[in-house]
């Protein structure tokens, strides 16, 4: 009897063993298939345009002087090309050169080091011949002289030291002179065009007034928006496509011509009820792309770039 139940038991073991597993095969089946079926949605959604899409710098700047002053030299004009680091405007700053050349100087001299050298020098051969006379007879130069010509060897020795300081001071204030004449000086962050110049030659200035306006003209922004479910299929680096709209304002052949460019940006916020913000930056090579334009964004899903 004990050993008809344990055959059964046996094939009951058996019978649940192969529904479990057929039931791990369906499950495991069906996440597959999920997965597969995103995947496809991902890869085959269309092409997201973006109509009426504005152009905007994507880099720009005013440029204004850490200081009060009067406009001493301006060297470019609106409409002027410019290169990273090139000179722009200076305040006037012949009082500022004058300070730097007085620094300069105090900076390079070291009188100062060599007489106190030569001080040390004779203080320390007067101690080494007392000890000498006293070594030849005792009691030659009395022990307190002895003292006191050491103590003014040591002060000696100091006194080169202090020297060094002062030069490496004088040094630091050449520095800061110089780093104040810069204060004087405009010049351009980066790569770009003169968009407007506000002040002349004499003009007086204000600290922070101001002077120069520049903006980047080798890429530019190109934003837009999108409805939220296009969003989900756009995301930071996605290659896009750039049209100029307006062919009677633009011209034909700047219409025509297509402008690449990859997604910088997806806000994580609506901007409206049905929309999100996006831009991107795009390739400006001869100059069509201009700020204030209209343009058309035609935006490939991350499906479409893997």
């Amino acid at each position: 009897m004990r050993k008809l139940l344990d055959d059964r038991w046996r094939r009951w073991e058996w019978v649940l063993g192969l529904l479990l597993v057929g039931a791990a095969a369906t499950v495991s089946g069906n996440g597959g298939g999920q997965t597969a079926e995103a995947k496809s949605k991902t890869k085959n959604a269309s092409p997201v345009r973006i109509e009426n899409c504005t152009i905007k710098p994507l880099e720009e700047v005013v440029l204004a002087f850490d200081r009060p002053g009067i406009l001493g030299k301006l060297s470019v004009r609106e409409g002027d090309t410019v290169t990273p680091d090139q000179f722009l405007a200076t305040l006037k700053d012949d009082v500022a050169r004058a300070s730097l050349a007085v620094a300069q100087l105090q900076a390079d001299s070291d009188v100062e080091i060599v007489y106190a050298e030569l001080a040390a020098e004779v203080m320390k051969t007067e101690h080494e011949q007392m000890l000498e006379a006293n070594r030849r007879q005792p009691g030659t130069v009395p022990e307190l002289e002895v003292r006191r010509a050491r103590l003014n060897h040591d002060k000696a020795i100091a006194e080169v030291e202090k020297a060094r300081q002062g030069r490496d001071v004088f040094k630091a204030k050449r520095d800061e002179a110089a780093a104040q004449l810069d204060t004087y000086r405009l010049e351009a962050p980066f790569e770009g065009f003169i968009t407007r110049v506000h002040l002349v030659k004499g003009a007086s200035v204000k600290q922070g007034d101001p002077v120069i306006e520049l903006a980047s003209t080798r890429k530019v922004r190109v934003e837009g928006y999108v409805l939220v479910k296009d969003a989900a299929h756009i995301r930071t680096g996605c290659a896009v496509e750039v049209h100029l709209e307006k062919p009677d304002e633009v011209g034909a052949d700047a219409v025509a011509r297509v402008f690449p460019g990859k997604i910088a940006f997806v806000d994580l916020a609506k901007a409206s009820v049905t929309k999100v913000r996006v831009w991107a930056e795009v390739d400006n090579p001869d100059q069509f792309l201009r700020a204030g334009l209209f343009a058309t964004m035609t935006v490939l899903p991350a499906g479409k770039n893997d």
